[in-house]
């Protein structure tokens, strides 16, 4: 199992080095959408070569709805929040929320314990991660209005509300064609959001189909696979806190990928954001 946490921390980083890389190439929700939509016919299509049920008919909306929070919702409010100039810092230290938000709705909803150990640990992964990202905070710049604060906020809480739903009467389902729902649901959110920003570009470069192939498979096919999966497992909010080391294990990739530089408080926050990290996987008892 500890080898599942650390593939999903890996590839859960490698999601913020892959908004860089599209950048000039493909728009977000451009991106978001090919994605999902080829994520969706891949896990269709392995539902039925394994011959797996897909949701009844008066199950079918849980599914729509948990795939539309945990991929459309989150990401394209996300997207929409950073487009309207919110610094992808801030964005990062309001997504260290999730754990702490997580494991209130998970308590209030399936009724899902934690440890104080295990609480305390979560608040020490959440200030590891606010040094991680404080060079990218630009405090005091200014221009980030109330409504984008809140659109960041909005995806935060879907996020976390598709996370503690997965682990309701949805998790007994096949997951294969659960994931196939799910993808498809979340394309109708990104390419709603792709409409409302009028987003258009893909340039026809092997790159840009590169990217698309990446996502597909290892973003939505592993990553978000992996995710649901381990929520199927374990607590939803030991999953979720594992999630803190995403950020500062991007910051890792982007100084040997992008050559930018990491100071030492960076370096302190990744150590305190593993030591918290450690703590929060304490046992409710």
């Amino acid at each position: 199992m500890a080898f599942l946490y650390l593939l999903l921390v890996l590839i859960w980083s490698m999601g913020f080095i892959t908004g860089k890389f599209i950048v000039g190439l493909i728009d977000p929700n451009v991106y978001l959408s090919i994605r999902f939509v080829c994520a969706g016919l891949l896990f269709a299509t392995i539902a039925l070569l394994l011959r797996r049920p897909f949701p009844k008919w008066k199950e079918l909306p849980k599914h729509i709805v948990a795939g539309m929070l945990m991929n459309g919702f989150y990401l394209g409010f996300a997207y929409v929040a950073i487009a309207k100039g919110l610094p992808a810092g801030i964005m990062a230290l309001i997504g260290a929320l999730q754990p702490a938000l997580v494991t209130l709705l998970a308590f209030l909803l399936i009724k899902e314990k934690t440890s104080f150990k295990g609480i305390i640990g979560i608040f020490v992964g959440m200030f590891g991660l606010l040094l991680v990202v404080s060079p990218a905070l630009n405090i005091g710049s200014g221009g980030v209005s109330v409504l984008t604060l809140v659109l960041a906020c909005t995806a935060i809480l879907a996020l976390s509300l598709g996370v503690t739903y997965q682990k309701m009467s949805i998790s007994s389902s096949d997951i294969f064609s659960s994931m196939a729902v799910q993808n498809l649901a979340a394309s109708v959110v990104s390419c709603g959001f792709m409409l409302f920003l009028g987003e258009q570009l893909f340039v026809m470069q092997w790159q840009s189909f590169a990217l698309v192939v990446w996502g597909v498979l290892v973003l939505s096919g592993c990553g978000v696979f992996l995710m649901v999966f381990l929520l199927r497992k374990t607590k939803a909010s030991q999953v979720s806190t594992m999630l803190l080391l995403a950020p500062p294990l991007a910051a890792v990739e982007s100084y040997f990928l992008f050559r930018e530089s990491m100071t030492m408080i960076q370096i302190v926050g990744f150590v305190v954001t593993i030591g918290g990290v450690y703590l929060s996987r304490a046992k409710a008892s």
